[in-house]
C-alpha cells in the first residue's frame, strides 16, 4: 500500500466513524483531552495547532482556556471535521479555526504557534518523527507539544473477546496495532528524542468506567478501528457475530456494569 492509498484507508475509516464517534461508550476521549490540556501550563493567548483533531475534543478543551489566544485545528476526515464544528458550536466556542487537510499536507508559517497538541493521533501518522518534526516547524522556540495515546492493556480483556471472535469467523487480523505503537512511556521518551524535544514529562491515568450495557461496547465496536473488520463479514454473518459477541460482553457484567479498562499516557515536552 503507497502512501496516498494509507491515507485514503484512514480517511475512510474515520469518515465511517465520525457518525458514531461522540457517543457515551467514547467517553474516554473526553477524558483524554481533559488530562493532555491539564497538563500545559497556559497563560490564555497562545495560538495553538491541534493535529489530527477529530471531533475536535481538545482544540475545544484549549478554546475554553484561551480567551485571549485561538486554535487551528486540522483533520483529513471531512466527517470528523463536521462533528467537530457542531461541537464547537455547542460549546459557544467561536475562537477555533478548522482545516480539512492531512498533517502532511498542512502549510502554514514558520513560528506561527506556541505549542502543539495531538489527543490519540500521532500514532495513526506513517512516519511519526518526520510529520511531527514537520509540524514542529510551524512552533516557535520554547513552544510546547503534548500528546496523547492508550497504554498497553486498554480495552482488555473486551477487546480480546472481540478480535478472538473474528478471528473464529476466519478475519485476519494484522500482526500489530497503530495504537501499540504508543502504548508506554518508553516509546513516548523515544519518540521525543528522535525529533530533538526536551523537559518531557509523562503521566499515565486510568479513566475507565462501567459501561451500562453490552450495547455500549457494541457501539465502540462499530464506531473505532474494529469496524474494519466488522466490514470483512458477510451481513448474514455480522449478524450472528454481534448477537454471539455481546452474550460473551454481557457476561462480564457485575452489579455495576461492564468496566471498560482505559488507560491514558499524556506526554508534554519543548521545543529548545
Amino acid at each position: 500500500m503507497d502512501t496516498e492509498q494509507f491515507r485514503q484507508v484512514i480517511r475512510q475509516g474515520f469518515d465511517e466513524a465520525s457518525e458514531g464517534y461522540d457517543k457515551p461508550a467514547m467517553r474516554f476521549f473526553d477524558h483524554g483531552a481533559q488530562q493532555l490540556v491539564e497538563q500545559l501550563s497556559l497563560l490564555g493567548h497562545e495560538k495553538v495547532l491541534d493535529a489530527a483533531t477529530g471531533t475536535g475534543k481538545v482544540a475545544i478543551e484549549l478554546a475554553k482556556r484561551l480567551p485571549n489566544g485561538r486554535v487551528s485545528a486540522c483533520d483529513l476526515s471531512v466527517g470528523m471535521l463536521k462533528k467537530a464544528l457542531e461541537n464547537a458550536s455547542q460549546a459557544e466556542q467561536s475562537n477555533i479555526e478548522f482545516i480539512c487537510s492531512d498533517v502532511n499536507d498542512i502549510h502554514l508559517g514558520p513560528g506561527s504557534f506556541e505549542g502543539l497538541v495531538s489527543g490519540f493521533g500521532v500514532f495513526f501518522w506513517e512516519d511519526m518523527a518526520h510529520t511531527l518534526n514537520q509540524l514542529l516547524s510551524f512552533v516557535k522556540p520554547g513552544g510546547f507539544f503534548a500528546m496523547t495515546s492508550f497504554a498497553d492493556g486498554s480495552f482488555k480483556p473486551l477487546s480480546d473477546l472481540c478480535l478472538s471472535r473474528f478471528e473464529s469467523y476466519g478475519v485476519k487480523l494484522p500482526d500489530s496495532y497503530t495504537w501499540e505503537r504508543l502504548d508506554n512511556t518508553e516509546k513516548h521518551a523515544d519518540l521525543m528524542k528522535q525529533v530533538g524535544l526536551g523537559r518531557v514529562e509523562s503521566q499515565k491515568r486510568q479513566v475507565g468506567y462501567f459501561l451500562k450495557d453490552a450495547q455500549e461496547w457494541w457501539d465502540l465496536v462499530n464506531y473505532t478501528g474494529f469496524r474494519s473488520f466488522l466490514n470483512q463479514l458477510s451481513d448474514a454473518d455480522k449478524i450472528r457475530f454481534k448477537a454471539e459477541h455481546l452474550q460473551e460482553i454481557a457476561d462480564q457484567s457485575t452489579a455495576e456494569g461492564i468496566f471498560l479498562n482505559v488507560e491514558v499516557i499524556s506526554t508534554t515536552a519543548y521545543k529548545e
